[in-house]
Protein backbone atom coordinates (compact mmCIF):
# COMPACT_ATOMS: atom_id res chain seq x y z
CA UNK A 1 0.00 0.00 0.00
CA UNK A 2 1.46 3.34 -1.05
CA UNK A 3 0.67 6.68 0.53
CA UNK A 4 -0.52 8.87 -2.32
CA UNK A 5 -1.58 11.90 -0.28
CA UNK A 6 -0.79 12.22 3.44
CA UNK A 7 -3.06 15.24 3.98
CA UNK A 8 -6.15 13.36 2.76
CA UNK A 9 -5.10 9.85 3.92
CA UNK A 10 -5.22 8.61 0.32
CA UNK A 11 -3.60 5.23 -0.38
CA UNK A 12 -3.28 2.90 -3.37
CA UNK A 13 -2.52 -0.82 -3.48
CA UNK A 14 0.21 -1.87 -5.87
CA UNK A 15 2.99 -4.43 -6.36
CA UNK A 16 6.64 -3.74 -5.57
CA UNK A 17 8.43 -4.89 -8.74
CA UNK A 18 11.95 -3.77 -7.75
CA UNK A 19 12.88 -3.36 -4.09
CA UNK A 20 16.39 -2.02 -4.82
CA UNK A 21 16.93 0.88 -7.22
CA UNK A 22 20.44 1.71 -6.01
CA UNK A 23 21.83 0.96 -9.51
CA UNK A 24 19.89 4.07 -10.63
CA UNK A 25 21.22 6.11 -7.70
CA UNK A 26 17.80 5.93 -6.03
CA UNK A 27 18.82 4.35 -2.74
CA UNK A 28 15.58 4.87 -0.83
CA UNK A 29 13.18 4.19 -3.68
CA UNK A 30 11.31 1.13 -4.96
CA UNK A 31 9.43 0.45 -8.21
CA UNK A 32 5.70 -0.11 -7.77
CA UNK A 33 3.21 -1.30 -10.40
CA UNK A 34 -0.40 -0.19 -9.99
CA UNK A 35 -2.69 -2.27 -12.23
CA UNK A 36 -5.90 -0.76 -13.52
CA UNK A 37 -9.19 -2.52 -12.90
CA UNK A 38 -9.29 -3.73 -16.52
CA UNK A 39 -6.12 -5.78 -15.75
CA UNK A 40 -4.42 -5.20 -19.09
CA UNK A 41 -2.98 -1.81 -18.24
CA UNK A 42 -1.54 0.04 -15.28
CA UNK A 43 0.96 2.60 -14.05
CA UNK A 44 4.52 2.07 -12.89
CA UNK A 45 5.95 4.56 -10.37
CA UNK A 46 9.20 4.97 -8.47
CA UNK A 47 8.19 5.54 -4.85
CA UNK A 48 10.05 6.49 -1.69
CA UNK A 49 10.30 3.51 0.67
CA UNK A 50 8.87 5.64 3.48
CA UNK A 51 5.56 5.73 1.58
CA UNK A 52 5.28 1.93 1.36
CA UNK A 53 3.35 -0.20 3.88
CA UNK A 54 3.38 -3.97 3.18
CA UNK A 55 0.00 -5.69 3.48
CA UNK A 56 -0.47 -9.20 4.86
CA UNK A 57 -2.32 -10.52 1.78
CA UNK A 58 -1.22 -12.62 -1.18
CA UNK A 59 -0.57 -11.12 -4.60
CA UNK A 60 -3.58 -12.91 -6.06
CA UNK A 61 -5.90 -11.50 -3.39
CA UNK A 62 -4.50 -8.00 -3.95
CA UNK A 63 -5.00 -8.34 -7.72
CA UNK A 64 -8.60 -9.55 -7.29
CA UNK A 65 -9.30 -6.62 -4.97
CA UNK A 66 -7.88 -4.09 -7.45
CA UNK A 67 -9.54 -5.61 -10.53
CA UNK A 68 -12.94 -5.88 -8.81
CA UNK A 69 -12.80 -2.28 -7.63
CA UNK A 70 -12.70 -3.55 -4.03
CA UNK A 71 -15.86 -5.65 -4.23
CA UNK A 72 -14.02 -8.99 -3.84
CA UNK A 73 -12.73 -8.22 -0.33
CA UNK A 74 -9.53 -9.83 0.96
CA UNK A 75 -10.41 -13.54 1.20
CA UNK A 76 -8.46 -16.32 -0.54
CA UNK A 77 -10.24 -18.39 -3.15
Amino acid sequence: MVTVNRDNNLFQIGFVTQADLSDLGLNNMVAVYFPHSYAFSGNHFLVSKENIKPLAISGSVAMKFIISGGISGFKEG
